[in-house]
């Protein structure tokens, strides 16, 4: 009785790891030409558990800046006493990510995370913002 607990056990714990790796979020960035790649012209993040041998790219990664964002509060900015827009604002703002690309040399590549790009940028002062 307690192996077919153990072998029923060892089949979820399996299962659960094989959807979770399907589940994991999906980022997707371009190659420009003077960048050598081999295999492809472009990179995606490879699915979990990730071992050193399979991914040995380097990726540095950065926010996108607005300098024309000269301000560390738009929301508050765009809407100073409309409290309840002001509010709904903040919640969509909380669930937002920001805006990524990838340095290649002396340009950027756009590095898209989960399928859509985020809106979240920094803003003049280096500050992170969300974009009214």
């Amino acid at each position: 009785m307690l192996k077919r607990f153990a072998i029923a056990a060892t089949v979820a714990l399996s299962m659960g790891c094989a959807a979770a790796a399907s589940a994991a979020p999906l980022a997707v960035t371009n190659s420009p030409d003077s960048e050598t790649i081999v295999g492809g012209r472009s990179v995606d993040l490879p699915t979990p558990p990730v071992t050193p041998i399979y991914f040995t790219l380097p990726i540095e990664l950065s926010i996108v800046k607005d300098p024309a964002i000269t301000t560390n509060t738009p929301i508050t900015d765009g809407t100073p006493t409309d409290y309840p827009a002001w509010g709904e604002k903040i919640r969509a703002c909380l669930l937002q990510k920001p805006v990524f690309v990838r340095t290649v040399g002396e340009g950027q590549e756009p590095f898209v995370v989960g399928g859509s790009e985020g809106t979240i940028k920094l803003n003049a002062n280096d500050k992170p913002v969300c974009s009214v």
